[in-house]
């Protein structure tokens, strides 16, 4: 009898760093280079909200990289951050200065990982020379939608990296990643049984991202066991996800590439039953033919 189980985990919140894919650069640490040639009215408008709220700069979580839905508390502590410089009196004239201070810093508190480095430090440094409000304005609302779509990215590869990891310590060593579309990537990872373990990754317009992962081929009953090891591994890699969800498929894919692969090992039995049938038919044709 041919089994599955279905695995699903909605709005993946987190996944640890150890195993962000090593091309990926911090936001913060592309600012600390920028900095060193910055505007000294802007290094001076950083020291002020950093000595007004009574700390350096600090990173939280830096072993947890958060997802791209979780990049919206951006704006609020932007806005915290221009607070400090609304209550300084010398600042009261000067909205360009505190909107850059006020992005600078926001972007050095949040753990933000980026793919393409020299895209973001043009962006970082168009937002620094900036000269009026409209162009700050404009200039900080692009640079936070680039450093987002760039964290995007390096979250869904460290999720990918994470499930490969996970499928290969669970004997799913055969391990296949594509990426599908800028909003799909799936993993497909092959047992020495020939089962398969397929995980696709996907990304809706709102950057929420999903894990939706299913068993298919297996004929033993151990699909069970087999999803409960795979989800141990993936929790010990810092995956957390809003909610889960398991289900038994009663062997009836349900995934679309599930299917196709469901339909090909139904197509290759069938073939193989037919050529047997051919062999046994043409056994008895010889035999009758010698008698």
């Amino acid at each position: 009898m041919i089994m599955s189980e279905e695995n699903s985990y909605y709005q993946v919140q987190s996944v640890q760093t150890v195993i962000t894919p090593a091309y990926a650069e911090n936001v913060a640490s592309v600012i600390q280079d920028l900095m060193r040639t910055a505007p000294i009215q802007i290094t001076a408008n950083v020291q002020k909200i950093q000595t007004a709220r009574g700390a350096t700069v600090s990173h939280p979580a830096m072993n947890i990289l958060q997802s791209p839905t979780s990049l919206k508390v951006l704006q609020k502590h932007f806005e915290r951050n221009i607070a400090v410089l609304n209550n300084d009196n010398t600042m009261k004239n000067n909205e360009v200065a505190k909107i850059k201070a006020a992005a600078i810093i926001t972007l050095q508190q949040e753990n933000l990982k980026i793919e393409n480095k020299a895209l973001v430090s043009q962006s970082i440094q168009e937002l620094m020379t900036a000269t009026t409000i409209k162009q700050t304005t404009e200039k900080l609302s692009s640079t936070f939608a680039e450093i987002k779509n760039e964290h995007t990215k390096v979250f869904t590869n460290t999720l990918s990296s994470a499930i490969q990891i996970a499928s290969s310590k669970i004997g799913f060593a055969q391990v296949k990643t594509e990426i599908v579309s800028p909003s799909l990537t799936r993993i497909v990872s092959t047992n020495y049984k020939g089962y398969n373990l397929i995980s696709e990754i996907h990304t809706d317009e709102k950057k929420k991202i999903n894990i939706l992962s299913e068993l298919e081929g297996i004929t033993d009953g151990s699909c069970k066991k087999i999803m409960e090891d795979f989800n141990k591994e993936l929790e010990m890699l810092g995956i957390v996800a809003e909610r889960k969800e398991r289900k038994p498929t009663g062997g009836i894919a349900q995934m679309p590439y599930a299917k196709k692969l469901q339909k090909q090992r139904n197509n290759k039995r069938e073939f193989v039953n037919e050529q047997v049938i051919s062999n046994e038919s043409q056994d008895k044709t010889i035999q009758y033919t010698n008698d």
